[in-house]
């Protein structure tokens, strides 16, 4: 994945996050990652992997209540 398509992901999963007012620590939680990565990742404090991207992806599409009928 590109670094827009990257760029991307964080930016959407901010989003998320706010409007709906959820936690930090929930994502990280659901990403089994720990809330201070998720902190370091969200402020491009630390590189996402491709891995990582699908996975903040997938999540955001949960929180919206997104779903892709190719998968």
């Amino acid at each position: 994945m590109n670094l827009f398509g990257k760029l991307r992901a964080v930016i959407r999963l901010k989003r998320a996050l706010d409007s709906r007012g959820i936690m930090q620590s929930w994502v990280a939680d659901r990403l089994e990652i720990s809330p201070a990565y998720l902190s370091l990742l969200l402020n491009g404090k630390r590189r996402l992997t491709t891995n990582l991207c699908e996975d903040f992806n997938l999540l955001t599409n949960h929180i919206k209540g997104e779903r892709r009928d190719d998968a």
